[in-house]
């Protein structure tokens, strides 16, 4: 098996350090052979010296070294630069000999002896993960206007609702299930529309209670017991600007009723008082309730309903859209890392466990699983032992798969493996690689695609030019 051929390769720095120089010399030639520019070290302290001065997007590190040893040497590299990819190389895979390096979140390892193909399907998985990352990170930065983080098609749909219906004034209702970014979709509203100057005022209308009159459209001094003093309601401090009503199908019906007059023309009353008043204002109510249902069952107001509908919005579970889960992943550790002054990283098989969650609690879960993982790490690196601890579990699970499971895997690297091999000898020409293979063209084209393999990672027409 070979790794990606490209002309990238060429821009790819690996650091090689093993006091073997037989092993660092198999290596730089091997690498070299491929495209990478590597720098190779037998002195671990000549590596140690320039690992400060010279980023590089891979480095190779053996952990049993004079002097200085590998889990030494890692923790300088990533202290300078972190976001190379480490992948240690071991003859001696014991317990004591990689706990260091898990606790790092150290994730990727190569046992010796190795092989040429062993090598580079090591280094392509490395920097496939690498190149993963940073694309998620690179996606949800090109998004102007809008603050919902996400890769998946349908946070991509969402955005572009959000930059369509900003442009207009109607009145937006956004249904979903908590804890999936209704409130960020509606201040990203307001902060497209016209009225981005005013005020944003939201509120949770489960909150209201008894006096939810008062509060959304304020009160004379005296309307009530208690009412020392006049207010001007959360309609008055709104007016030019966008009213947020959370939780709207948990509005009182006599509530409802009074709100659906105010949207009607704009004009109010202030509890206590008989001067009419007017606001101009923008309503974007959001919901996890089914409001179809209470309609029918009388609970709520089909006439508010259509009211409050002039575009309505639908967001996704995050179980339903798993491709934004990392970039979310990234975004909250840079934003808990920021609020520390210290730069987070996360191990592959930390985010591969955080990914496989179902997060009945959606983004808000995840991100206070983040925060409590972020305020309890040993290291600025998550790893896979944080993420378990945070989620409540052993890992024993883990530890040991069933026979399907275990089979699964083999059956995946071995595809991987051959599918890699495959396109790389066939210059990355599917029919060649079809023929070669002597699958099924169907049943070709659905592993390609399934493993993520793309075409251009192993055209050597690319390398060439």
């Amino acid at each position: 098996m070979l790794n990606k051929a490209v002309k990238a390769n060429r821009n790819v720095r690996v650091l090689v350090v093993d006091d073997e120089t037989s092993i660092a010399d198999f290596i730089d030639e091997v690498l070299t052979a491929h495209g990478y520019e590597v720098t190779s070290f037998s002195d671990p302290q000549e590596a140690y010296a320039v690992a400060d001065r010279q980023e590089f997007q891979v480095a190779l590190i053996d952990i049993n070294m004079p002097l200085i040893n590998g889990v030494q040497l890692s923790k300088r590299i990533l202290e300078c630069f972190p976001d190379t990819e480490i992948i240690i190389v071991t003859g001696v895979p014991e317990e004591n000999n990689l706990d260091p390096c898990l606790k790092m979140g150290l994730t990727h390892y190569l046992f010796k002896t190795f092989n040429e193909s062993q090598l580079v399907y090591t280094v392509y998985a490395a920097l496939h993960f690498q190149r993963l990352r940073n694309a998620y990170m690179m996606d949800s930065d090109k998004v102007s206007g809008c603050n919902l983080i996400g890769v998946s098609m349908s946070t991509r749909d969402v955005r572009q609702e959000i930059l369509s219906v900003g442009k207009t004034d109607l009145p937006v209702l956004i249904m979903g299930e908590s804890g999936t970014g209704k409130e960020i979709i509606a201040r990203d509203i307001h902060r497209n529309s016209e009225r981005s100057g005013k005020a944003f005022v939201p509120i949770n209308c489960a909150m209201l209670g008894s006096l939810a009159e008062s509060e959304l459209f304020g009160h004379v001094s005296g309307a009530f017991t208690g009412a020392s003093k006049t207010t001007g309601g959360y309609v008055g401090a709104a007016d030019k600007g966008t009213l947020f009503l959370d939780e709207i199908g948990e509005l009182l019906p006599e509530i409802q009723a009074k709100l659906l007059r105010f949207l009607d023309d704009g004009e109010y009353c202030k509890v206590g008082d008989t001067v009419i008043r007017h606001a101009e204002v923008r309503i974007v109510a959001a919901t996890n309730r089914d409001l179809d249902k209470m309609c029918a069952e009388g609970s709520f107001r089909s006439d508010l309903f259509y009211r409050l509908s002039g575009t309505i919005i639908k967001t996704t579970p995050l179980c339903e859209r798993k491709a934004d889960i990392l970039p979310l992943i990234w975004h909250f550790l840079a934003l808990f890392g920021t609020a520390k002054n210290i730069t987070y990283d996360i191990s592959a098989d930390a985010c591969s466990r955080l990914v496989e969650e179902e997060w009945p609690g959606n983004v808000r879960q995840l991100k206070q699983t983040l925060y409590k993982i972020s305020q309890v790490a040993d290291t600025r690196k998550i790893s896979l032992a944080d993420v378990q601890r945070a989620l409540g579990s052993t890992g024993d699970k883990q530890s040991f798969k069933s026979y399907k499971d275990a089979k699964r895997d083999v059956l995946l690297d071995f595809d991987k493996e051959y599918l890699m091999k495959t396109l790389y000898l066939a210059k990355g020409s599917l029919k060649k690689a079809l023929d070669l293979s002597g699958m099924h063209k169907k049943n070709f084209y659905t592993k390609i695609k399934e493993l993520g393999l793309s075409v251009k990672d192993f055209s050597r027409e690319t390398e060439e030019n």
